[in-house]
């Protein structure tokens, strides 16, 4: 499948928003239909199915993300599955993360009863948090490892030195601007937990994310994987979320996962140095990898600019994000430069 050609959007703009909505494909629409038929025509046979795919779900789930099976859960959301996390730990943990993290992540840990240790947002994140560990005792790193509006991609080998210096501490990961954008094995990751939205980059739609726990954070917890099941899955779960994640999920290993991050990853680099060549210094540009996320200090005049051309970003906080995805073509990266040339003239 040629991903520009399954997405109607792209016919009437130029997309670089990802990082706020993943567009739906119409594989996806005609599937998610399809799906929907089975529930006007069957009604309760529907959830029941549904249970009985539950298995399959977390399998295919796990397998994307290298995760243990019975330790994957569903989730309708991130906010929602960051929640079951936060429940599970302690009273009284003490928790350290960046104040201007994403807004439901830290919401998630300020409506609990945990000691409470914020940090200020810097691009050279690692540097902040080891200075706070060392002057604080602290349990449990909560962080997202890509910054939604800098696009600052937290340093996994970084995080796997903290995990022997510090053995005891425990490392949340908010995953939504991460996963879907390149490989990640949660088994051989420094996160204990990690919990993600699939209507991002993984482009499932609304209504579905996961959850994935470590033994360490079950240890911790003092919660079994079947009691953490049971506190998910108290109630129905969105049943089109869950077998709309599944299916894209199959749709990007199924077109070469593998070679579509490596293209993408050029052409995000390319943006990037177009970007720095005409003096936009995109934030945390020293750092040694990215995401694919590029953000540049505000302009009024340049958002304009790029609304009067069709092409669709974001305004974050004091940045201009732009987000790259596999549907993005080096002819719309062509394009934008161009846009970015006018730009730097003027």
């Amino acid at each position: 499948m040629k991903f520009k050609n399954d997405f109607p959007l792209l016919k009437s703009c130029t997309y670089f928003n990802t990082a706020y909505v993943g567009l739906m494909s119409q594989t996806l629409y005609d599937f998610r239909v399809n799906f929907e038929r089975d529930y006007l025509n069957n009604g309760d046979q529907y959830k029941l199915k549904a249970y009985d795919n539950l298995p399959r779900t977390h399998e295919v789930i796990s397998s994307f993300i290298g995760s243990k099976k019975d330790q994957t859960y569903f989730v309708s959301n991130f906010s929602t599955g960051v929640r079951y996390v936060m429940d599970s730990l302690p009273e009284l943990t003490n928790v350290l993360y960046i104040k201007d993290d994403y807004h439901s992540l830290v919401s998630s840990l300020e409506e609990k009863n945990f000691n409470l240790f914020p940090i200020e947002m810097s691009e050279n994140i690692e540097a902040v948090v080891d200075d706070s560990l060392n002057k604080n005792s602290i349990d449990t790193l909560v962080i997202s490892m890509v910054q939604y509006t800098n696009g600052l991609l937290v340093d996994f080998d970084y995080l796997a030195v903290l995990k022997q210096k510090f053995p005891d501490l425990t490392i949340i990961g908010d995953a939504t601007q991460y996963i879907g954008t390149d490989l990640f094995n949660f088994s051989e990751s420094p996160f204990d937990a990690v919990i993600c939205s699939g209507y991002k980059w993984l482009l499932a739609g609304f209504g579905n994310g996961f959850v994935a726990l470590s033994d360490k954070f079950l240890a911790k917890a003092k919660i079994t994987a079947e009691q953490f099941s049971k506190k998910v899955y108290a109630g129905h779960f969105n049943i089109l979320g869950a077998a709309s994640l599944v299916f894209a999920l199959e749709l990007l290993k199924n077109n070469d996962f593998k070679k579509l991050v490596a293209t993408n990853q050029h052409l995000s680099s390319e943006l990037r140095n177009a970007l720095t060549l005409n003096g936009f210094k995109p934030a945390c540009n020293f750092r040694k990898k990215h995401s694919a996320i590029i953000s540049i200090p505000y302009e009024e005049s340049f958002l304009k600019l790029l609304e009067e051309q069709n092409i669709r970003v974001a305004h974050r906080g004091d940045y201009i994000r732009f987000s790259i995805h596999f549907y993005n073509t080096p002819e719309e990266i062509k394009t934008l430069i161009e846009v970015i040339k006018k730009m730097a003239i003027a």
